[in-house]
């Protein structure tokens, strides 16, 4: 209908008074009427085919055509017409208001009746304004829903629609990257089996929140397992809607290993290499120097750096570190590194296939330092340089171990005067530390081959001893142990070659190898979906010496993408006495990191009550010893001072392991004091892989 208050109307009727009093009737109440009349059928059907009509009053008379005719028309010209039925006084009686309702018509009214006649129009209009309105309304949301699927088909983000729990929809990109070819595949698979395990109580969390708050939820990272088995890192945003009048959720997933390689070779490349100098940073230098420690290292001194800072400012000494580190780089052959050590501080370390020899470059490099005229912001000027060389022949020298003496004979050139060179060579009462007289003990010297070779053959394994806990079995926990064979495939005993390894300082080699294999244990477990066990690795005297250990650890943490809180770092409670400050220091660093830490062997000691308050760790490990005599005490004074050292931990939340229980006597001495984790050969043996079932202790 063009306008409200026009009707496009076909009256069927021969009557030219009775057509003029309608007329006239509906023009009186304002209605602009575009008419047409007939009496004929054709007439009426090409109306109905062919004009654009809002309106028919038909004439119930013999000689006109019928209502179940004109309805008929109607419904074959495919229009949305009301038909209204015109009743005079001799048609009352034939015609009753049910009947001809049931013939075709929408309405009727009395031919006498003026007023209903008005009535029945203006109703009928209206209803089909509404109809009309619904149509538009209904074709507009085909179109918008056709325009919404053909978006959802083409776009490139992986998109589905889940109600509880199975997806309804998934589009082409959401096939692919999951590794479905049709929709159907998907038709029976839950959403939680699109992640493993150990990730779909995470996923549930979120889809709960999502549902619960009504709102979309931010990107949550989670991994994805493709039809394949295969994982990938991936963005799930979820959000609640409708779809096909049926509440879902919407979830748009993104895979972002691309940025996660493009991340990592970025963090890679700024760990890698000083920004100021050029050079490669001190991180890479230590962990080349932890490969292959039988190389020569040079400690390069430049002698004026402090005097030119003060003089000419920051942005000046940053530019001569470059000018100078730039000129170094033209000396080295390139398997050498050289790097921004400190300030005003190089060092370069030549490997052991280097063709440089170390004297040579030295002085190389004193000559080239004060033959060059450095121009900083229009002045020039010139300087010095000292190094300090140290030829390391013994692999059991740390890095830092080697670079001191290095900064020793450089301190030695010092004191010389400018562009000195000086050899180290280790003072005999040194020598006697290390090897007992003036070389390595024999017996020594085998203990380190052993080692060396084991380090480098691949004769190193680990097993893993179950920590049950008695109250939760989801808590999985494991005591890792280090074997080592030797060349005859003999299982050594590791606790006596430790202290020939620590003396040497090989120990350090030892726990980072350990603490590497067990890392790439947790990773094997999270590609197979299973939940991550806390692997508790000791470490020595030298990891706790080591200042870079902690950096060492976060980077194989990043590289891994595993949780800090899955390791737990053990220390021996003798070494937390000799080395208290570096302990205090280190557990503050593993704070930091998210990293926990244990103090095993604990509690044969007067002052260890002491270090529970002074070094507060997540953990301590009752020493066995300590388990057995207070299974076999028949006085109160050891369970007196077990339930005091008990207590003490809980009130600091600090969690209590009983370790190396053997037998039922000794398991019954302790879990009358609380202690609901237990290891040792009475629950679980070792075995090689971590796969314990913890569930059978639960209670």
């Amino acid at each position: 209908m063009s306008d409200p208050t026009v009707i496009n109307l076909l009256i069927v009727d021969r009557s030219r008074s009775d057509i003029d009093h309608i007329v006239k009737t509906l023009r009186g109440d304002d209605y602009q009427l575009e008419l047409i009349c007939t009496d004929q059928a054709e007439e009426a059907r090409s109306a109905i085919d062919y004009q654009p009509l809002d309106l028919i009053l038909l004439r119930l008379a013999d000689d006109l055509p019928a209502l179940a005719q004109i309805r008929l028309m109607v419904t074959e010209a495919a229009q949305d017409i009301p038909v209204v039925a015109v009743v005079d006084d001799n048609q009352q009686q034939r015609h009753k208001p049910a009947r001809l309702l049931e013939e075709g018509a929408d309405n009727y009214f009395y031919l006498d009746d003026a007023d209903y006649l008005v009535a029945v129009v203006r109703k009928e209009l209206s209803n089909l304004q509404t109809r009309k309105r619904g149509q538009s309304f209904e074709i507009r949301f085909k179109e918008s829903e056709n325009r919404s699927q053909a978006l959802l088909e083409n776009i490139q983000e992986a998109l589905a629609y889940i109600h509880e729990g199975v997806h309804t929809y998934a589009n082409p990109a959401y096939l692919r990257l999951f590794g479905y070819g049709r929709k159907e595949d998907l038709a029976a698979i839950q959403l939680v089996h699109m992640v493993p395990p150990g990730y779909r109580d995470a996923l549930k969390s979120v889809l709960r929140r999502s549902i619960r708050s009504g709102k979309a939820i931010e990107p949550v990272e989670l991994v994805g397992v493709r039809s394949n088995g295969q994982t990938f890192p991936m963005l799930l945003e979820c959000a609640p809607t409708r779809m096909n009048d049926e509440p879902c959720t919407q979830i748009i997933v993104r895979d972002v290993t691309p940025e996660k390689v493009a991340y990592n070779q970025q963090m890679e490349e700024m760990l890698k290499f000083d920004e100021v100098s050029g050079l490669h940073s001190r991180r890479f230098l230590l962990e080349n120097m932890e490969i292959e420690r039988n190389g020569a290292a040079l400690y390069v001194l430049l002698t004026d750096y402090a005097t030119i800072r003060y003089a000419m400012g920051f942005e000046a000494i940053e530019q001569f570190v470059r000018d100078a580190a730039t000129l170094l780089k033209t000396l080295l052959a390139p398997e050498d590194v050289a790097a921004h050590f400190a300030s005003g501080v190089f060092t370069v370390y030549l490997p052991a296939n280097s063709t440089t020899d170390p004297l040579a470059l030295a002085e190389q490099i004193c000559k080239a330092i004060a033959e060059t005229s450095f121009n900083i912001n229009g002045k020039l000027f010139t300087t010095t340089c000292c190094v300090g060389i140290y030829k390391a022949s013994d692999s059991h020298e740390t890095p830092i171990q080697i670079l001191s003496h290095a900064d020793r004979a450089c301190e030695a050139a010092r004191q010389k005067g400018s562009n000195q060179v000086e050899v180290y060579t280790p003072p005999k009462a040194e020598r006697e530390r290390q090897g007992g007289g003036g070389a390595i003990a024999e017996q020594d010297e085998a203990v380190i081959r052993q080692i060396r070779n084991a380090l480098t053959n691949s004769r190193l394994s680990l097993i893993y001893q179950p920590i049950v806990s008695f109250e939760n079995a989801e808590e999985a926990r494991y005591k890792v142990y280090l074997r080592m064979l030797d060349e005859a495939d003999k299982l050594q005993p590791i606790d006596k070659l430790s202290s020939v390894a620590i003396r040497y300082g090989l120990m350090s080699a030892l726990d980072k190898w350990t603490v590497i294999r067990g890392l790439s244990a947790l990773i094997e477990l999270q590609k197979a979906g299973n939940r991550l066990p806390v692997l508790f690795i000791r470490i020595s005297r030298n990891s706790i010496m080591d200042k870079d250990f902690i950096d060492w650890l976060s980077k194989c943490f990043k590289d891994s993408r595993l949780p800090s809180e899955q390791l737990v770092l053990e220390i021996k409670e003798d070494d937390a006495d000799e080395c208290f400050e570096e302990i205090r220091q280190l557990r503050a660093r593993l704070k930091t990191l998210g990293c926990h830490i244990a103090l095993s062997h604990f509690g044969g000691k007067t002052h260890s009550e002491r270090l529970l308050q002074e070094l507060t760790p997540n953990y301590i490990k009752l020493d066995g010893s300590l388990i057995e005599r207070l299974a076999k005490a028949k006085d109160e004074n050891s369970r007196r001072a077990m339930a005091v050292l008990t207590q003490q931990a809980q009130d600091l939340e600090i969690r209590v392991v009983a370790a190396g229980v053997s037998t039922a006597p000794q398991m019954a001495s302790i879990w009358q004091f609380g202690v609901t984790l237990v290891q040792g050969n009475m629950v679980a043996e070792a075995g090689p892989k971590p796969d314990f079932d913890f569930h059978q202790y639960a209670g």
